[in-house]
This record gives C-alpha cells, sequence and structure tokens, in this order.
C-alpha cells in the first residue's frame, strides 16, 4: 500500500479522493495514478507540482487534468465542470474576475 496526494479527483468503485487529499492505494493503482500525473507519493520529497508546470503554459492549451490542478492551487471552485471546454470557462472567468478586483483595488 501507498499513500498518494492527488492532483486531480479520484473516483474509484469504492471511494472517491478530492484534488490536493491524500489517500492509501494499491501499490499497483497507486503507480497508476503517479505515472499518469494525477498525484505524488506522499512520502517523498515534492518535485515542482503540475500546477506550477502548467503556470508557464496559457490556459487554454492546458489538459483538463492541468486545468483542475491549477484551480485547485488557486482556490477555484470548478462546481459541475467536467469537460475541458466548462472547466477552462469556469478558470477563465475566475483568473479575469480576480485581476479586475486587483485593478479596482
Amino acid at each position: 500500500m501507498r499513500r498518494v496526494t492527488m492532483h486531480a479527483l479520484y473516483a474509484g468503485p469504492e471511494r472517491a479522493v478530492a484534488a490536493g487529499q491524500t489517500a492509501e492505494f494499491a501499490d499497483e493503482e497507486a503507480a497508476r495514478l503517479v505515472g499518469g500525473g494525477f498525484g505524488v507519493y506522499a512520502d517523498e520529497a515534492r518535485r515542482k507540482e503540475p500546477a506550477d508546470q502548467a503556470a508557464d503554459k496559457p490556459v487554454e492549451k492546458m489538459t483538463v487534468a492541468e486545468l483542475q490542478a491549477y484551480a485547485t492551487a488557486r482556490g477555484i471552485d470548478l462546481g459541475d465542470a467536467k469537460t475541458k471546454a466548462e472547466v477552462l470557462a469556469v478558470v477563465v472567468a475566475a483568473v479575469e474576475a480576480a485581476r479586475e478586483a486587483e485593478a479596482e483595488a
């Protein structure tokens, strides 16, 4: 068994683990999640996080997993957004709102 800190929502047949949460998985499942970029081993030193790597990329070019990690890192609530277009729309709206609020301050 390995502990994995998730970068994206995990929904399995027995449980769900939200992005940012740490949970224990069977070795094979943990390796699949970490290998696919969906999380990192909780007991290893963290390298550059996907959300940080994605920050160098325009949001329009990010994958759904990168957008979800980006939103999680910035406290953006994605609500029911599931598709890339839906997630992207929520992220762009939140970024624009933050920029407007900053400009008014």
